[in-house]
């Protein structure tokens, strides 16, 4: 009995360590969601365009993340707060119910690594779609353009060195971009697909000075990044910190199955003892 009292001890101050981790990780995430909600102003550029002619609605599905951040941020705030109090006051109904909700929430984590895996190549075409259609009816091309899909594109075409989502032909379409120069030559890439002398005074100020002046005319591999398509380029940058968000996944998803199963030993021995 003293080795069940024991292991019991030991298991609900781990399980209120965890737990209340998870209650400050759901606080966060919460207020998180509601900031995301309530300032709009402060998000990314690109999830103010419009796409009335496409199914692919960026700025509603970055407007439903934000809700799903507070609504899961919530749920574990809660969960949070369940298995704590269920921990200290040894309540084998609060542990039930921590234990329920916590396996449901396992359950639907796995599902939709399932979903995402099943559905990622849909997402992948539906948003090239997106962003190739905006070139099209909507990119400026002017280095201090304020147009905010303009302006989105262009940051993320310095920042990944790269041009266009899969080619910088993609920009020969753009209906708003005026490719033709003060002297009466037509650019054959934006300015922003340029190699700049100063990434950092672009990303902060919108101020560009092009390492060859020429190269929106005449480009080439040495003056730019036009041989370098965006989503590949992106797709490479998510690559490489991939294998820490699959770390981060694995540890949370260990740690619910050990609450899980913390919390089903903790009742078992509650059982055992009468209470």
């Amino acid at each position: 009995m003293a080795e069940l009292s024991c292991g019991k001890t030991c298991m609900k101050y781990l399980l209120f360590v965890i737990n209340f981790l998870f209650f400050l990780l759901g606080a966060a995430a919460f207020g998180l969601g509601i900031w995301a909600l309530v300032d709009k102003n402060k998000m990314n550029v690109l999830t103010k365009v419009g796409a009335d002619d496409s199914n692919f609605n960026v700025v509603g599905l970055l407007e439903s993340a934000a809700i799903v951040l507070l609504v899961g941020g919530a749920a574990v705030l809660i969960i949070g707060f369940l298995g704590c109090c269920g921990a200290m006051k040894q309540s084998q109904c609060l542990l039930c119910l921590y234990a329920i909700l916590l396996l449901l929430i396992l359950i639907i984590e796995l599902a939709a690594i399932v979903i995402a895996g099943v559905f990622s190549s849909q997402v992948e075409d539906k948003l090239k779609d997106f962003l190739k259609k905006n070139i099209n009816s909507t990119y400026e091309g002017a280095i201090d353009t304020s147009e905010e899909f303009s302006l989105g594109l262009d940051y993320a075409q310095v920042y990944f060195a790269c041009c266009g989502v899969d080619s910088f032909e993609e920009f020969h379409g753009a209906t708003k971009w005026n490719r033709t120069t003060s002297s009466g030559q037509t650019m054959d890439i934006p300015p922003t697909c340029c190699k700049l002398k100063d990434v950092d005074a672009y990303l902060k100020d919108q101020q560009a000075e092009l390492e060859d002046p020429n190269c929106p005319i005449s480009p080439s591999q040495t003056n730019s990044n036009y041989h370098t398509p965006c989503w590949d380029s992106i797709k490479d940058y998510l690559k490489s910190r991939i294998a820490l968000v699959i770390g981060i996944a694995a540890g949370i998803l260990g740690l619910e199955i050990i609450c899980v199963i913390f919390a089903c030993c903790i009742i078992s021995a509650l059982r055992k003892e009468g209470k």
